[in-house]
């Protein structure tokens, strides 16, 4: 046999044993069908309607769930809207749909249950429940859930979800959670109700100011928006100064979420914004939060002037942008933040040059209702934060970034309110909760 031969005989001989082997094979696996565990395919299966075994498995899950929500998270300070706005950021969209169902599911068995329920928390998971499908109101929505399938449905998000959850830190109780009435003290503030006359207005001059493309007309209505809000704390001042009331009931904390980019120079902003409002601030690290406590009314103030200014700040980040070619140190991430930096840092000196002037006209007898403010606010802090580790920014470190925000502040001046800032910038420290 020659040697071509001789390899077309191999070639044959191999190619029939693969052929053995494949038929094996598939026999093996017809014979092994019946004695298989019948719940190796549908544990809790993502494609077919789930068998009993399934379901149990599933319904389990949903009371881990329930529970990790109950006993760990509520408890510690965690609202529903909070616990939503960071799976979205940390696990992607279908964790945070399977999240959104378990918080229906855990506000639905409250119901049952008789719990008492803030409005507060009602309306949050009101809508965060109103979106959901496959009805999480009645056991067995995780089942249902796989069972309809989809892009990214599997176990694998119900485990991201638990794992997430699980390693979260706790946060200052601002709301006390269902079945819970009387574990927290706090003045809430709601924000879902309706605002006062002078807020409107507030709002509106400030809506202005973010839409205008002029800097001068920013300028006049963001200067009138603070004189406003001036106005109305020293007219509040003064109207319990006269009656004899101190700060008993007039303080509070609300949670504001500081979104990407550019988290830490944003935090300078707030920081500013609110140590210049008599409100003070606390960042948690890694869920990019802050608490705030202050004045009641202070504390609508900041939030306002604080989302006015992000977006002020970002339209001159805009208009330097369009003037710079691609790839520029302008359009670098480091000078983008350096700039929103020194943007802060001189807005802040305005801020507390406005507030010394206003202060500078108050009575005497307003003296002592400012001075309860302080101390009901540094008790209401110390009793919902505690220890506080101050941080320094490294935000600021491109020096070119940090002068031209400085230069869009004073483009931003807010001169009828005072705001004539001047001198070094200051080095502020910012309190962190870790």
């Amino acid at each position: 046999m020659g040697k071509n031969s001789r390899r077309r005989h191999v070639d044959k001989q191999r190619r029939a044993a693969e052929r053995r082997r494949h038929r094996a094979a598939q026999l093996a696996r017809a014979e092994s069908d019946d004695a298989r565990d019948p719940m190796a395919d549908h544990q809790c299966s993502e494609r077919s309607e789930p068998d009993d075994a399934a379901a149990d498995a599933c319904r389990q899950l949903e009371q881990v769930l329930g529970l990790v929500l109950r006993e760990r998270l509520w408890p510690n300070g965690w609202q529903p809207d909070e616990l939503v706005r960071h799976l979205r950021r940390a696990a992607g969209p279908v964790a945070t749909s399977v999240l959104a169902m378990a918080i229906a599911a855990d506000a639905a068995h409250h119901d049952r249950v008789g719990d008492a329920v803030h409005d507060a928390w009602r309306r949050q998971t009101g809508r965060i429940s109103a979106p959901c499908t496959h009805e999480p109101d009645r056991d067995g929505w995780l089942a249902r859930w796989l069972a309809a399938g989809g892009d990214g449905v599997g176990l694998s998000a119900v485990r991201a979800v638990l794992d997430e959850l699980l390693s979260l830190s706790s946060l200052p109780m601002l709301l006390s959670p269902p079945g819970s009435t009387g574990i927290v003290d706090v003045d809430l503030v709601d924000v879902d109700a309706a605002p006062s006359p002078k807020l409107v207005t507030i709002r509106g001059l400030l809506a202005k100011a973010e839409s205008t493309e002029f800097p001068a007309e920013a300028e006049a209505f963001t200067a009138k928006a603070q004189a406003m809000m001036t106005e109305a704390r020293l007219d509040e001042v003064a109207v319990r100064a006269s009656s004899g009331r101190r700060s008993t009931g007039r303080v509070s904390a609300i949670r504001i979420g500081i979104d990407e980019p550019y988290i830490a120079s944003k935090q300078a902003l707030l920081h500013v914004v609110a140590e210049a409002n008599d409100v003070r601030c606390v960042f948690h690290r890694r869920v990019d939060l802050a608490t705030l406590v202050g004045p009641v009314g202070q504390l609508a103030h900041v939030e306002l002037l604080f989302t006015s200014l992000l977006i002020q700040v970002q339209s001159f980040l805009a208009a330097d942008a369009a003037e710079a070619p691609a790839g520029s140190r302008v359009r670098s991430r480091r000078y983008r933040s350096a700039f929103i930096v020194g943007f802060a840092r001189r807005i802040g000196e305005r801020l507390r040059t406005a507030r010394g002037a206003s202060l500078a006209g108050v009575g005497t007898d307003a003296l002592p209702v400012l001075a309860a403010d302080d101390r009901a606010t540094a008790e209401l802090f110390d009793r919902l934060v505690g220890r506080t580790t101050a941080i320094r920014s490294s935000a600021g470190n491109d020096i070119f970034g940090a002068q031209a925000g400085a230069s869009a502040a004073d483009r931003a001046a807010l001169r009828e309110a005072g705001l004539r800032g001047a001198g070094a910038n200051p080095r502020g420290q910012l309190r962190d909760a870790g």
